[in-house]
């Protein structure tokens, strides 16, 4: 493997019941401010200036908030780091954190037989970056940060996944049977 290769995966997170809630109110919010717009120009005589800013604003507001209820996860594999970030909205990217894989220690299906090693290892940090847990494709990460701190990481992984993860920490990384 050459270090200076990258592999990147991304997945969406499904559309839960809260997440669906987060778009209705994101709506009704943009139906709001157009209603609010309409009465505050009926009321001032600005009517026509207003029938003006209105469809302009609002696609402003639109433009810059519903990146926020469109949320991709994405994780990289470069040099022995796996790199974690949200995209929003397929234009703008948020780091959530670096893990060395080095600093990985147990990376395991999450299934029956390796949820007790995880539940006993009591992280400080949850980092969830699966469409579902309940696919059969979902692993999990326990990691130590450079201040001590513990974590898991709940992802998907990829056959190239699992060689890459192989790669740099073998001793770390249980494969499915």
């Amino acid at each position: 493997m050459d270090p200076s290769q990258t592999y990147e995966y991304v997945t969406s997170p499904r559309k839960q019941t809260s997440y669906k809630i987060k778009r209705i109110f994101m709506v009704l919010a943009y139906v709001a401010y157009v209603v609010a717009l309409l009465i505050v120009g009926l009321n001032t005589r600005l009517l026509v200036p207003m029938m003006a800013l209105i469809p302009l604003s609002t696609w402003i507001i639109v433009w810059l908030t519903w990146r926020y209820v469109s949320v991709e996860y994405e994780y990289s594999l470069t040099g022995g780091i796996m790199t974690l970030n949200k995209i929003y909205g397929g234009r703008s990217r948020k780091k959530v954190t670096d893990i060395r894989i080095k600093d990985m220690s147990m990376v395991a299906p999450f299934d029956g037989e390796y949820i007790n090693a995880a539940e006993q290892y009591a992280p400080e940090r949850t980092v969830d970056f699966t469409s579902d847990l309940q696919k059969p494709e979902v692993y999990f990460a326990l990691y130590e940060t450079e201040d001590k701190r513990r974590g898991i990481l709940y992802f998907e992984v990829t056959e190239q996944t699992l060689r890459i993860l192989r790669y740099y920490n073998s001793q770390a990384v249980t494969v499915r049977r």
